[in-house]
C-alpha cells in the first residue's frame, strides 16, 4: 500500500499542475436515484426507522450559481459526497422486509427488492436470517474523481469513514449497538447489489440479532442503476479499489452520546474566531487525542489557548514549542482560515490501507460531535502536503487524516 500512498500525496508541484478552471455545470449528480415506480417509505412513518434518517440526512439547502447546493450531516471533500448507503431490513412491524436504498435527498427508504428467505446474509458471513438492519456503505469514485483526480481514492474512504461514524452515532442515540462485519465477500456483494464498475461496497455493519431460520442466496442480482448521470473515469481509482478493497476490521471507539438535534445540525466550520475555547472543551479534545486506538497516533498542533503553550503535542506531551499558525495553514495547502483555529489534529499510522483511512475518519467524526456538544466548531481537511506534515511531525508514518477545531465566528 506504500505505492498507493505515494501515488496520492499532494506536493506543491502537483497542486499547481492540477489547478485550473472547474466547470461546475458539468458536475456529476450527487445522489443516486432509483426509479419512481419503486415503493418508498419515509423515515418518520415508523419509530424504528428514526435512526436511519439520522444516519444520513440533508442539513442545509441553498443554491450556488443557480444550482442547488446541499450539505449532509457527513462532511465531504469538496461537498461531493461519493458515498451511498443501503440497508436490509427484517423484523420491523408493519415494514416490508427487503433491501432498501437510503435516499437522503427525499428523506425516505426506497425498496429495491423484498426479501423472504433470500437476503444478503450469505455475502456477509451469516447462515441464518438476521433480524434488524444490515447496512451496506458504498463509494462512487467518479463523484470525487471529477474534481480531485486520483487523490479521490483517499477522499472516497475518508467520506465513507465519516458515514460510518455518523451511522454509529445515530444508532448510539437510540441505544443500539453497531457491529462491523469482517467476513464479507466484497466481489460477490458488489455483484449482488448491481454495482458494476461505478460503485463499490466498502463496509458492512449490522444492528440486531441473528435469527434461527436459514437464509438463502438470492437467485439474481438487484437492478442496476447508475449512481451518477454520467461517468468519465479513467479507470485508475476504480482499479485501485478493486485491487485494494477493505476487509472491514476496525470500528471507531464509542464516543459520548449526542442528541439527534445536534447530529442533524452538524456542519463544517469554515470561519474561525481566533479565540480560545472553554477549558472544558480544550481539555476533553486533548484528552481524547491521548486515548486513540493502538493502531492510530494523534498529534495536536495547538495554535492558541489560555491554559497550554502553543506548540506540537503528542500523548499529552509537548514536542515543539512555538506559534505554528501560519506553518499549519501552509502545510494544509495554504488554507488561510486554519490560522484562526485552535487545534489542528493530525492522525497517522505506520500502516496504510482503506480500513485505516475509513476508521481514522470515523474516529474523527465521533470526536467532532463531542466537540459540537461543547460549542466547538470542526472541519475535516482533505488537502494537505503529506511530506511537509511528515517533516514537521518528524515521523515517517502515513498521514491518514487532518481536522481542525476552534470557535466559529
Amino acid at each position: 500500500m506504500r505505492e498507493l500512498y505515494d501515488a496520492t500525496v499532494l506536493t506543491p508541484l502537483r497542486v499547481a499542475r492540477s489547478g485550473g478552471y472547474i466547470d461546475w455545470s458539468s458536475q456529476p449528480s450527487l445522489f443516486k436515484q432509483y426509479p419512481e415506480f419503486l415503493y418508498r417509505v419515509g423515515f418518520d412513518t415508523h419509530e424504528e426507522l428514526s435512526p436511519l434518517g439520522l444516519a444520513r440526512c440533508v442539513t442545509f439547502e441553498g443554491s450556488v450559481g443557480g444550482k442547488p447546493y446541499l450539505r449532509l450531516n457527513t462532511p465531504s471533500a469538496g461537498n461531493l459526497h461519493p458515498v451511498e448507503l443501503y440497508v436490509q431490513v427484517r423484523g420491523i412491524k408493519g415494514m416490508l422486509s427487503g433491501i432498501y436504498h437510503l435516499d437522503a435527498l427525499k428523506g425516505e427508504l426506497v425498496l429495491i427488492r423484498e426479501c423472504g428467505a433470500e437476503g444478503l446474509e450469505h455475502f456477509v458471513g451469516m447462515e441464518t436470517r438476521f433480524e434488524g438492519f444490515i447496512f451496506v456503505v458504498s463509494v462512487v469514485p467518479f463523484r470525487s474523481e471529477w474534481k480531485y483526480g486520483h487523490r479521490a481514492w483517499r477522499y472516497c474512504y475518508m467520506d465513507a469513514g465519516h458515514q460510518i461514524g455518523a451511522l454509529c452515532a445515530a444508532m448510539d442515540v437510540h441505544g443500539l449497538d453497531t457491529v462491523l462485519l469482517d467476513d464479507v465477500d466484497f466481489p460477490g456483494l458488489n455483484h449482488m447489489m448491481g454495482f458494476k464498475q461505478q460503485e463499490f461496497v466498502c463496509s458492512v455493519m449490522a444492528v440486531g440479532k441473528a435469527g434461527e431460520k436459514p437464509a438463502k442466496l438470492p437467485k439474481a442480482p438487484l437492478m442496476q442503476v447508475a449512481p451518477t448521470d454520467y461517468d468519465e473515469s479513467d479507470g485508475v481509482v476504480p482499479g485501485w479499489i478493486v485491487q485494494h478493497h477493505p476487509v472491514g476490521r476496525t470500528l471507531p471507539p464509542r464516543m459520548r452520546s449526542t442528541d439527534a438535534t445536534l447530529q442533524r445540525a452538524r456542519r463544517s466550520a469554515r470561519v474561525f474566531a481566533g479565540k480560545a475555547m472553554r477549558a472544558e472543551a480544550f481539555e476533553r479534545i486533548m484528552h481524547t487525542l491521548t486515548r486513540t486506538p493502538e493502531w492510530l497516533n494523534a498529534y495536536a498542533i495547538v495554535l492558541r489557548n489560555d491554559r497550554a503553550p502553543a506548540g506540537l503535542y503528542r500523548g499529552g506531551e509537548q514536542l515543539k514549542a512555538g506559534d505554528f499558525a501560519e506553518t499549519a495553514a501552509s502545510m494544509l495547502v495554504d488554507q488561510r482560515f486554519v490560522a484562526n483555529a485552535e487545534i489542528v489534529m493530525v492522525l497517522s499510522s505506520a500502516q496504510y490501507d482503506a480500513d485505516l483511512q475509513m476508521a481514522s475518519a470515523a474516529f474523527a467524526h465521533g470526536l467532532s460531535l463531542d466537540a459540537a456538544a461543547l460549542g466547538v466548531g470542526y472541519t475535516a481537511i482533505g488537502a494537505f502536503y503529506d511530506k511537509k506534515l511528515q517533516t514537521f511531525l518528524e515521523t515517517p508514518e502515513h498521514i491518514l487524516y487532518v481536522g481542525v477545531f476552534g470557535l466559529e465566528r
